[in-house]
């Protein structure tokens, strides 16, 4: 037995003695056990462990318990249920017999007289349940037991307990409800309230496979299926088997209406119409694929639900009643894409984008050439494809007329055809850039420390259309989003003092006149109908109504529901289209820190759930530096491994992270944002004495510092402010102080590591197009040494420095390494897959063990994920209108 088993068997054993496995489904296992107490064979049925974590026993046992007063010949009835060492379990009868899959798979079809009384006997059953309030919500040929040819229907009121303890969140479980070939319309697109006419449709199509074969719909993947189910009507049974009855054929076409009010009001009569020869149905009996009304008439979004289903990612989809509205349904699910997008690639602007039809969305991630790139991913398909010619590229923006893509690679923006080709050059933008919007002006727009900066879409060169205003402590303009009339451009003014501070501004492109809102906001959205659709730097999805012309918001802002990730420099990693498609990464903020090893097992240091980053290992190994803290203003924080003990070294109004331990463990550096600048500081790690400032001025940006293994240098990186590079300088601790460079171009230099001989020093730059880890002799002179060879990052030497460890996108990667009689690289090897959470901004997220076998890795406490909603625009309104109606 595996562990899971063994524990349920001893957990169980004064009640139930497990015999073995009989099978396992979507939400739950099925055992074969003795009852003690009744001497007598059960089904125990023990629901997947994600799913009981999800709904808790005390609510399942409550919920669960309205079924067991179900009392039916052909109900098959629930002993008990409750919860065992965290297992959630119901027991049934064990029937000996078969179902009415395994029936169907052996023979395909059923005689007719047989087919029907199995159907007018389920429908007895379903007819009792619906008048007791109990709605069965999955009835396909597996939950229909034949006991002597009898059928007894399983799992009654199951899934209505499932869905009821979740409390509405069943798409955390990560499991879905029903099976595709027997939905009903209604249940496919995920309508909140069902009702007895969903399990009609369902034992209709059971009863449809019985005659002819196969289920009415049936396609390749759970996409085509109900993709048919809701835009199809099936084939008259007729036609597929010439001898049904008339009034079994109407019968089954009248319970597979699309519309429940077109189907039987009760299961009571359609046995009854199977049994009544002069029964003919209505003309609306299945024919011929017709329009039914608006919702059926968005093939795409349903197909996008159920891409989902086919890939268990996600569960139940969450759609509105968009037969009573014009606007399109709404629907949300997940996007499967790999880890390396989600917590990797750029810090500094959104890396996603829909297409103004919002149809197609864009999205930048690393992939397996280990280098960032643009893929492409159409609603109605599965996979995402790579824009070729795009490697190096981030936040990309599709054109107003979605036939193009506009990107940065470092300093200069280029354009791809959607469609695939060559990628042309628009030109450099002079600063580094956070966003950009494409004008149906014909101008890309981008967000700098410069202001707002235009670029011709057809090529030219970049001017400054507006400054943020310094005398007001304005420090960017980030994230510009061109709206629609091809005149205004909306952007987020980030002050000085932080991400906290940011506000909305917008400016006209005809005259560069900037007006200033009182308005919270880190990342402007989408313009719709006077709405503005925001991104707070807290990263909250809000909506206000915004008057353009008086500049000035009405009402108050109005909370939307998803808390998106923001990224450090400026943005939320979120996207909306005109036409209310929406994309964005949940926060997924939370996560924990422990040991890796060579077998990839995880172990836990740090387990309680937080916003961690950046953990550095004192010299000893056994205190760790480490910055907590979500919302743009964490501290650095003190661990001693030993006594489980965590104390605050910092306590600033500003972020302070990227900590660092002097070579004697006696102080911790780390950076440092206040006022207008950043700044290194350090800090006796006993906080005998308060933090001094080691490193600042007003003209840099200071991101992080070392400290040579002699103790006596101080190795940093500045970035110039309103120049879209970084250096990497030194100075001496005493004595002369004054700066020198040690890599300083025109490309960015990051992420420095000195090795323990204090002879070589590694770090990161993108001199080549890609981020990738060299080294070079400290403090020189002599030239680079490329150690990565797919891209690289967050270098770290082992303390024996003949290895340089580094991040890939992929994998740690280990490098070996020879400095005699010249600094090379001998081999590289793949240490583990990287799943971990990446650094934000420039430093290392991990650190090694003394023996260099160990790595000290930050884990998400939960999976990050990227989800479309698909006519969101539709939810919006709703939401607006509320909020205006007294």
């Amino acid at each position: 037995m595996t562990d899971a088993p063994s524990r349920l068997a001893a957990a169980l054993a004064d009640r139930y003695r497990i015999e073995r496995e009989l099978g396992q489904g979507g939400m739950a296992t099925v055992y074969l056990a003795e009852d003690l107490k009744h001497d007598r064979k059960v089904a125990l049925k023990v629901l997947k462990p994600e799913l009981a974590a999800v709904l808790g026993a005390e609510r399942f046992i409550v919920e669960i318990k309205t079924t067991a007063s179900l009392q039916h010949p052909h109900i098959l009835p629930l002993f008990d249920s409750g919860s065992a060492d965290g297992f959630l379990f119901y027991v049934m009868p064990y029937i000996e017999g078969e179902t009415l899959r395994d029936r169907l798979s052996r023979e395909t079809q059923l005689g007719i007289d047989e087919a029907v009384r199995i159907t007018t006997e389920v429908a007895d059953a379903l007819d009792y349940a619906h008048r007791n309030g109990v709605i069965h919500r999955d009835i396909k040929p597996e939950n229909i037991l034949l006991h002597d040819g009898r059928p007894m229907v399983a799992d009654f009121g199951i899934a209505l307990a499932l869905s009821a303890a979740a409390g509405g969140r069943m798409t955390e479980t990560g499991l879905s409800l029903g099976t595709p070939h027997y939905m009903s319309p209604e249940q496919a697109t995920a309508e909140k309230d069902l009702t007895n006419r969903s399990d009609i449709y369902s034992v209709g199509s059971v009863l449809y496979e019985m005659l002819t074969g196969d289920p009415p719909h049936t396609g390749a993947s759970a996409q085509q299926i109900i993709m048919k189910i809701v835009t199809e009507d099936a084939a008259p049974v007729t036609k597929l088997r010439k001898s049904v009855p008339p009034n079994v054929a109407a019968a089954v076409a009248k319970s597979l209406e699309k519309l429940p009010a077109d189907r039987f009001d009760s299961a009571k009569a359609f046995a009854e119409a199977l049994a009544n020869p002069q029964f003919h149905g209505t003309a609306g009996s299945v024919g011929p694929a017709r329009s039914v009304g608006p919702l059926w008439q968005h093939p795409l979004v349903l197909g996008l639900a159920i891409a989902l289903i086919a890939a268990l990612t996600f569960a139940t989809t969450q759609w509105v009643a968009a037969h009573r509205t014009s606007a399109p349904a709404v629907v949300r699910f997940q996007v499967d894409v790999p880890a390396s997008m989600l917590v990797a690639n750029t810090a500094t602007g959104t890396n996603m984008a829909v297409s103004p039809d919002g149809r197609t969305i864009a999205y930048s991630f690393v992939g397996e050439t280990g280098t960032a790139r643009v893929y492409l991913r159409r609603l109605d398909e599965t996979t995402a494809l790579p824009l070729a010619g795009t490697d190096g590229a981030q936040q990309p923006r599709f054109s107003p007329d979605g036939e193009w893509i506009a990107y940065v690679i470092r300093d200069v923006v280029w354009r791809v055809p959607v469609s695939g080709g060559t990628p042309v050059q628009v030109g450099p933008m002079g600063a580094g850039p956070v966003g950009l919007t494409w004008s149906s002006s014909g101008m890309i727009l981008i967000g700098t420390a410069s202001g707002i900066v235009a670029l011709p879409a057809g090529g030219g060169t970049a001017r400054v259309l507006a400054r943020p205003d310094s005398a007001h402590d304005e420090l960017y303009f980030n994230q510009p989003l061109a709206l629609p009339d091809g005149e205004t451009v909306l952007f987020a003014i980030q002050p000085a003092g932080g991400l906290q501070g940011a506000r909305l501004g917008s400016m006209s492109l005809r005259t560069g006149s900037v007006t200033r809102y009182d308005l919270s906001l880190l990342d402007p959205l989408a313009y719709v109908d006077g709405t503005l659709v925001y991104a707070t730097p807290s990263g909250a999805l809000m909506a206000v109504n915004l008057d353009l012309r008086s500049g000035r918001t009405t009402g108050s802002p109005v909370a939307l529901g998803p808390t998106v990730l923001v990224r450090v420099a400026g943005s939320s990693d979120a996207a909306m289209s005109p036409t209310g498609t929406l994309v964005y990464q949940s926060a997924g903020t939370e996560a924990i820190v422990g040991w890796v090893g060579p077998q990839d097992a995880f172990e836990p240091v740090l387990s309680e759930p937080k916003a961690y980053a950046y953990p550095r290992l004192s010299p000893n190994r056994r205190r760790v530096a480490i910055a907590i803290g979500a919302g743009g203003r964490p501290d650095v924080w003190i661990y001693d491994i030993a006594s489980s003990t965590l104390q605050r070294l910092t306590n600033t109004s500003g972020a302070s992270d990227r900590p660092e331990w002097t070579p004697d463990g006696a102080r911790v550096l780390y950076r440092s944002e206040g006022g207008a600048r950043t700044a290194i500081w350090w800090q006796p790690a006993d906080l005998s004495t308060p933090a001094t400032e080691l490193q600042a001025s007003n003209v840099h940006d200071y991101y992080e510092g070392v400290i040579t293994p002699d103790g006596k240098t101080l190795v940093y990186q500045i970035d110039d402010a309103g120049a879209n590079q970084a250096d990497i300088m030194y100075r001496a601790l005493e004595g002369d102080t004054t700066s020198h460079p040690i890599a300083a171009s025109a490309a960015v230099e990051a992420q420095p590591r000195v090795s323990p001989d204090g002879k070589w020093i590694a770090y990161v730059t993108d001199a080549s197009g890609a981020s990738q880890v060299v080294v070079q002799p400290f403090p020189g002179p002599g030239g680079q040494v490329q150690v990565s060879s797919t891209g690289g990052s967050e270098p770290v030497w082992a303390p024996d420095g003949r290895r340089i460890f580094y991040r890939d996108g992929r994998y740690v990667i280990a490098a070996s390494v020879t400095t005699s009689p010249a600094f090379a690289v001998t081999g590289r090897t793949q240490l583990f897959a990287d799943q971990y959470v990446f650094a934000q901004a420039p430093h290392p997220n991990y650190d090694v063990s003394s023996d260099g076998k160990r790595f000290l890795m930050v884990k998400s406490a939960q999976a990050p994920e990227l989800y479309v909603v698909y006519g969101f625009l539709s939810e919006l309104r709703s939401r607006m209108q509320n909020m205006s109606t007294p």
